[in-house]
């Protein structure tokens, strides 16, 4: 083994009864402490199968957002869109309505006068 395939191998234990089978076909007893890679031990089974020592902590994802936009739809109707261009609302909306949502979904009022900026071209 090399020095990055031991850094990654970690030692785990088996909790409570029953067998458990990894990936490799390796069978793990209950209490049994063995070595395997934190990705051939499934998270669904992370509550059998605890790490001798803690993880490290798994890298925090960004949210970010690209935003939405009030589409017209038609009369006076009107869609919620995010930034990958996904209608979040189920119904048809009147703009005061849309404009509330998307304050709800921002937690920014957005402002009174129906900015062109906020208004994506339909289609």
């Amino acid at each position: 083994m090399s020095e990055t395939e031991e850094a990654k191998t970690i030692s785990w234990k088996k909790l409570g009864g029953g067998s458990f089978r990894l990936a490799t076909g390796r069978i793990i007893k209950p209490n049994q402490i063995f070595d395997a890679t934190e990705a051939e031990i499934p998270k669904a089974f992370r509550d059998v199968v605890v790490p001798v020592k803690p993880l490290p902590p798994e890298p925090k994802l960004e949210v970010v957002s690209g935003g939405y936009s009030v589409r017209h739809r038609g009369s006076n109707w009107y869609d919620v869109m995010d930034g990958q261009g996904k209608t979040l609302n189920e119904k048809a909306l009147r703009q005061d309505d849309a404009r509330r949502l998307i304050e709800s979904l921002t937690g920014e009022p957005m402002p009174e006068g129906g900015s062109p900026a906020d208004e994506a071209p339909e289609g």
